[in-house]
């Protein structure tokens, strides 16, 4: 592993904190490229703390960055920690296991089956259905809820049927965004969930 520079560690934040917030810039599509300016970086009163991580995560600066950024999009890069970074990195390394766990307890806690899957969808009088509910809660991962959308394409109802325009257009935005970094074999997931069924 190779040591960062802190401003390469700069770009890299900056890239995926525009990621994150703003809609219609993508860091893959882009490359993580910025407009932003070395001079600015080095007014900076935390450049410690991109030398400090590019210097500990080399190459795996994106990942620490990603983890952190997703765990709360709005923290003060102060504020990451290493402890953010390990859990992350556990749950990409078993993130198919952890779809699996999610769903079965989803699933038998809610007493759902082939017949009525469709109620973990449902929105009653705008409210959130249940799997957002579940995902609120901190009962579901946010993989979870990245996987199910690929392979059920549930965002646009959501959009039609929740009223509320505080919480769940944060959060959508956030099960979009992450998208892009999620690594796993939808088609076995999707036989799984098939399976359960």
């Amino acid at each position: 592993m190779f040591a960062m520079e802190s401003w390469d560690a700069y770009k890299i934040y900056l890239g995926l904190k525009l990621h994150f917030t703003k809609e219609h810039y993508d860091f893959k599509k882009y490359s993580g490229k910025t407009n932003a300016k070395k001079s600015s970086f080095l007014k900076r009163n935390d450049r410690f703390f991109f030398h400090r991580i590019g210097r500990k995560y080399g190459d795996n600066t994106l990942d620490y960055f990603v983890a952190n950024i997703i765990k709360n999009p709005k923290a003060w890069i102060g504020d990451y920690d290493e402890q953010t970074y390990i859990d992350w990195k556990k749950t990409q390394q078993s993130i198919g296991y952890v779809f699996q766990t999610d769903m079965e307890k989803l699933l038998r806690t809610e007493s759902i089956d082939s017949s009525n899957f469709n109620t973990l969808f449902t929105c009653v009088l705008g409210q959130h259905p249940l799997l957002l509910k579940r995902f609120l809660g901190g009962q579901i991962h946010l993989e979870t809820m990245v996987i199910l959308n690929q392979i059920l394409s549930y965002l646009d109802q959501f959009d039609r049927d929740i009223k509320e325009n505080i919480v769940w257009p944060q959060k959508r935005n956030l099960i979009l965004k992450y998208a892009s970094f999620i690594e796993t074999d939808i088609k076995r997931c999707k036989q799984y969930l098939i399976n359960m069924l």
